[in-house]
């Protein structure tokens, strides 16, 4: 047992060795800047995780900001993105200035760029995906099987069932989602006044819409999962409202035989305190099998 003061400082140095290995890196995407936090704790350029935010969030969020600071600890090299959701050289949480142009599926390029990136400086890519970036990160291989990434980690990925969400819509909003969808389906490339996410009375490029309301693309991460061609861990809470309905659907498709779900007794969906700890814990000793 150490000292207060003694043990104050142990923890502030071991946070110093990880935070002076940290910087913040940018590639290009057409016209737009793309934002990443690189930690790189040793020179083997053997193994590197990727780490994909959820739902209109940043690279720095804080269970993204968690997880590479644990993996640091470890000895881990790792990458958290920020996606552009139509921003140039985006960082913080998207807010809602008209008009909205992200897109749920354009983080599908803007991985597959980043795993480039990573390629050209490591042998092997494990990508993390949280929440909504669970799902993207699984379309992403679903169109994009490279041989660089070796494994992915969905933690507590996303759901989706169209009558949910077409209730969820009118309540938040007081507005039919399906005459909306139509809308958006008439005027590709044009706009619309509507709600999204936390967004009220918004103006939204209708392909935005569209990516976040209808059925394409496929936003039910368990039915991407059927199929997987890479060894697939599913991260999941028991207090995580969204973890069980991930289970609801799960429980309706045959998973594939590359998938292996693990639940973590008492945790939210952002993992939080020890929670965080027990999930880095299960995914290195899931990666090193």
């Amino acid at each position: 047992m150490c000292l207060v003061r003694s043990c104050i400082l142990l923890w502030t140095a071991l946070f110093t060795v990880v935070y002076l290995n940290a910087s913040p890196v940018q590639i290009k995407d057409n016209s737009l800047i793309l934002n990443g936090n690189l930690v790189q704790v040793n020179d083997d350029r053997g193994v590197v995780y990727l780490l994909v935010h959820g739902t209109w969030a940043h690279g720095q969020m804080e269970i993204i900001s968690t997880l590479q600071t644990l993996l640091g600890e470890e000895g881990e090299n790792s990458l958290a993105i920020t996606l552009s959701l139509g921003v140039d050289n985006r960082s913080g949480f998207l807010d809602c200035e008209n008009p909205i142009t992200a897109r749920h599926d354009a983080a599908i390029g803007e991985i597959s760029l980043w795993v480039d990136y990573l390629s050209t400086r490591f042998s092997s890519v494990i990508i993390i995906g949280h929440s909504r970036g669970g799902n993207q990160v699984a379309l992403f291989n679903q169109s994009h099987s490279k041989d660089s990434v070796k494994k992915l980690v969905l933690i507590a990925p996303m759901s989706w069932n169209k009558k949910y969400v077409e209730l969820a819509y009118k309540q938040q909003f007081e507005m039919q989602l399906p005459p909306l969808i139509t809308d958006a389906e008439k005027h590709i490339g044009g706009s619309l006044k509507g709600g999204i996410f936390n967004c009220k009375n918004v103006e939204i490029n209708t392909d935005s819409f569209l990516s976040y309301y209808s059925s394409y693309p496929n936003r039910n991460t368990p039915d991407l999962l059927v199929n997987i061609d890479k060894p697939t861990l599913v991260i999941l809470g028991s207090e995580d409202a969204l973890s069980k309905k991930y289970q609801v659907s799960a429980s309706k498709v045959k998973m594939g035989a590359m998938v292996e779900e693990v639940w973590i007794d008492g945790a939210g969906h952002f993992f939080r305190d020890f929670y965080a700890d027990e999930l880095v814990e299960l995914l290195l000793k899931w990666v090193n099998e």
